[in-house]
């Protein structure tokens, strides 16, 4: 019995291809091959299937034009999808695939395990017919592919063919990734500020009696700057979230300059001040209001101070300073740090996004990101300036308050 179930015929006109001469041979392709010991591809020749066929109310020409049809939808599909034989030989192919994996020569009469070396082979009935892992693309980028597998034969297994469809997967892979990143990042930035929190719990617990007023507030001092710090980290994550899904609001208000830095430096001294480092600040004499949603404000420059103060060297300085335009305020963050290279600096401002400094810094990710996202709520601007060995300059914008109070 002859099936006329079949796509396209990708020939190749006698090459040497896998080591093998292969001369005007047809090569079924995916989910649409013809599956009988007579090639699907002389029912168009009037051979004695195509007769069948006929009988059976359906005219060659009919058949011609079904066949034209079935061709374009399998052409149009953009679903990578490669057929074999039930040895794993590739048979055949569509667009999608080629455009994938690079050219014909790279996939026909190669063993699919060639291909994709995760996925099980036709007659691996013990394995399941879904398998995922990695490759490398046609631009010899790695990807990451879930694949499923389909075989289809007759009474004999010999004759069937097996149908495998590939998925690309990356960029779902690559959110587990960051979701895994992010897990592991808040774990270990919440490590530090728990112990300190929990020594001086204990102090308080066990010594309470001893202390002297002093020294209790130094220990209540601690605990409540750690406090503060994981805070801090909170609303990061908070208003990471916020932005995302789109239900981020500020509401400003007039604000002093003044007191958005203050409240920052709050915040980072003491991180800054066991790096051995000191902040330069240069702000104008004169009442700078701007307006601003304080709190907010101050989450912006907390981010940029101790991003700086990460990426610094130690006893090094950081300089803030704030420069007055006719409609905004320009605060700048300046450090001494290695620089950035110019290809990292285009994903600075995304989500986890870590610049590769060959140092085991810790962070979530988050910080210029949402710092972004809240100058941007407030109508201002940011941006980054810097060069390797030259340090790094963020920069961010805030609106005047130039109302008469």
């Amino acid at each position: 019995m002859v099936r006329t179930v079949r796509a396209d015929v990708y020939r190749h006109s006698s090459q040497k291809i896998g080591g093998s001469n292969v001369a005007d041979e047809p090569a079924p392709l995916a989910g649409l091959v013809a599956n009988s010991a007579q090639p699907a591809f002389e029912i168009m020749r009037g051979s004695p299937g195509a007769e069948l066929t006929a009988a059976q109310g359906l005219a060659p020409r009919a058949l011609a034009s079904h066949e034209a049809e079935r061709r374009e939808l399998f052409a149009a599909l953009r679903t990578p999808i490669v057929t074999t034989s039930m040895s794993g030989r590739v048979t055949g192919f569509n667009a999608a695939a080629i455009s994938l994996f690079g050219a014909p020569q790279r996939l026909y009469n190669r063993n699919i395990r060639d291909v994709l070396p995760f996925v099980p082979l036709p007659r691996d009935t013990a394995e399941g017919g879904d398998a995922q892992g990695r490759v490398a693309d046609a631009f010899g980028h790695s990807v990451d592919l879930e694949v499923s597998r389909t075989v289809l034969s007759e009474h004999d297994a010999s004759e069937g063919y097996a149908v495998y469809v590939v998925h690309d997967i990356s960029r779902h892979a690559e959110l587990n990734r960051l979701r895994e990143q992010l897990l592991y990042s808040v774990a270990h930035e919440l490590r530090s500020p728990l112990m300190v929190l929990d020594n001086a719990l204990e102090i308080l617990e066990t010594d309470y009696l001893h202390l002297t007023a002093h020294d209790f507030d130094q220990v209540l001092g601690k605990a409540r700057r750690t406090a503060l710090r994981m805070r801090t980290l909170m609303e990061d994550l908070l208003s990471a979230g916020s932005i995302q899904s789109g239900h981020f609001v500020v509401v400003p208000r007039r604000t002093e300059l003044d007191s958005i830095v203050m409240d920052a430096m709050e915040i980072v001294s003491p991180a800054i001040e066991g790096r051995g480092q000191r902040v330069e600040l240069e702000l104008p004499d004169e009442r700078m209001p701007v307006l601003a949603d304080q709190r907010y404000a101050r989450q912006v420059l907390t981010n940029l101070l101790a991003n700086a103060s990460k990426y610094s060297p130690e006893h090094s300085v950081i300089r803030l300073t704030a420069v007055p335009d006719a409609s905004v305020v320009r605060i700048s963050v300046i450090d001494q740090g290695s620089g950035i290279a110019p290809e990292q600096q285009a994903g600075l401002f995304e989500r986890f996004y870590r610049v590769r400094s060959g140092t085991d810094i810790p962070g979530v990710g988050l910080g210029l990101a949402i710092a972004k996202g809240i100058v941007d709520a407030h109508g201002g601007t940011i941006g980054i300036q810097s060069e390797p060995g030259c340090g790094t300059t963020v920069w961010f914008t805030l609106p005047r308050d130039s109302r008469q109070t």
